[in-house]
């Protein structure tokens, strides 16, 4: 019997140390996550070391028989089915629990010490869990490379359509001269079109809003952030909504980092008529965000198909356009050939 205990510990072992690295590995490589990186090692880490504590040293490796096992050949549809980094991330944090949870039962028949000491990380992959949740989630939502902003020159909802049939991943919704009314109204249509096509949908500058329509995010300007913390934001819609900030200068940047958003955008890279007045900030300062920023960084001002590759080769994957869509009279086909150009 104590063999079949010990097995059964080297498997629980086994299996949470190996989900904690899957855990580990998204946070580390895809959220860029130094503090729950950190906390999944030690957490590995400690697991190790209790396999040995709780069994002589060795002992579970005595009693492994991973050829004789039963459990090795049997794999569910379930098993081999992950859509995205999402399903992959909640698989192995169950697994992680569970395997927890059977490691807490039976080594209280070697040392009862070790079932709150097994409950106490179980506790803690839960917390962890939920954090890394949420910021995955919105990662998720950032997995584009055209992003369009919509602007009064054209029809919103005719742009919508257009680009969506062009196969865009991501719309913002801009026009700073509606009432909040007519943008309510556009947004809600707007979401109806987005969501059945798997679009992700940011409304420009107003929360509630964003928060009414259940869009993906929202996106904010300078004076927007000094208005409402990103905090409050977050709060009103949701910790899976994205957030948005528009940056012109190094030290924006890293503000808006440290306040919490999800993505930046850079610009106006170029000059543009959309904003007359704004100072192109060109590819330097690009340059110089991506180095120094972690979350995703969107170039916008001034970006057409003569330019773009030029922005490409500052190793930014994100490009913002307006003109270069809304201008065209082949709108579908706009898109298609700037996704083209980001790729």
């Amino acid at each position: 019997m104590k063999s079949n205990i010990s097995r059964i510990v080297d498997v629980n072992i086994n299996r949470a140390v190996e989900g904690v690295r899957v855990m580990e590995e998204l946070a580390r490589f895809v959220l860029d996550d130094k503090a729950a990186t950190l906390a999944l090692k030690n957490i590995r880490t400690t697991l190790r070391a209790a396999a040995n504590k709780l069994t002589r040293k060795g002992a579970h490796f005595e009693a492994r028989k991973s050829l004789e096992d039963i459990g090795r050949k049997l794999y569910t549809k379930s098993e081999a089915c992950r859509k995205n980094l999402l399903d992959i991330f909640v698989a192995n944090a169950k697994r992680v629990q569970e395997a927890l949870r059977v490691l807490e039962e039976f080594s209280k028949l070697s040392d009862p010490s070790f079932g709150k000491f097994f409950k106490d990380i179980r506790f803690g992959i839960y917390d962890i869990e939920k954090q890394i949740y949420y910021l995955l989630v919105r990662r998720l939502k950032m997995d584009f490379d055209l992003y369009l902003v919509t602007d009064p020159m054209v029809n919103h909802l005719k742009v919508v359509r257009e680009a969506i049939a062009g196969g865009i991943k991501v719309i913002q919704l801009r026009d700073k001269n509606a009432s909040k009314k007519q943008l309510l109204e556009w947004a809600k249509k707007i979401r109806k079109l987005t969501f059945k096509a798997e679009v992700i949908f940011i409304v420009n500058d107003y929360p509630d809003i964003a928060a009414a329509v259940d869009a993906d995010g929202v996106h904010l300007g300078q004076e927007d952030i000094k208005r409402n913390s990103i905090d409050k934001t977050r709060k009103k819609l949701g910790k899976d909504k994205i957030i948005g900030v528009s940056t012109h200068n190094i030290g924006q940047a890293l503000r808006a980092v440290q306040l919490g958003a999800d993505y930046i955008a850079v610009g106006p890279i170029f000059a543009t008529p959309t904003k007359p007045s704004a100072k192109p900030v060109g590819l330097k300062l690009l340059r110089k965000v991506l180095r120094q920023v972690k979350i995703p960084v969107v170039a916008i001002g001034g970006i057409n198909s003569t330019n773009i590759y030029d922005v490409g080769k500052t190793g930014c994957m994100r490009v913002a356009v307006v003109r270069a869509v809304l201008k065209k009279k082949n709108m579908k086909k706009a898109v298609k050939d700037l996704s083209s150009y980001c790729r």
